[in-house]
């Protein structure tokens, strides 16, 4: 999950992805939340105003959960996955 932000983005992304946990406990693994967190956060690295990625990182990763969970199934582990 690192990219370069600093430590209050990092922080607040922190803080995003432990409400999204526990909003989907119980139907979504940690581990799949992590990953499609992850995969958000690669998405926003090249950012030029850091201050938002922790609101889109949430906003990304739910819109990516809530398709998973309509579709019935959990994100499968690339074989190149995401550094966490």
């Amino acid at each position: 999950m690192q990219a370069a932000f600093d430590a209050t983005v990092l922080k607040q992304i922190e803080s995003e992805v432990r409400s999204i946990k526990a909003e989907y406990h119980g139907r979504v693994p940690e581990e799949s939340i992590d990953m499609v967190a992850g995969e958000s956060i690669q998405r926003l690295k090249g950012s030029r105003v850091p201050q938002f990625v922790p609101l889109f990182v949430g906003r990304f990763t739910r819109e990516r959960l809530r398709e998973l969970v309509a579709a019935g199934s959990p994100p499968e582990r690339e074989k190149s996955s995401i550094a966490s």
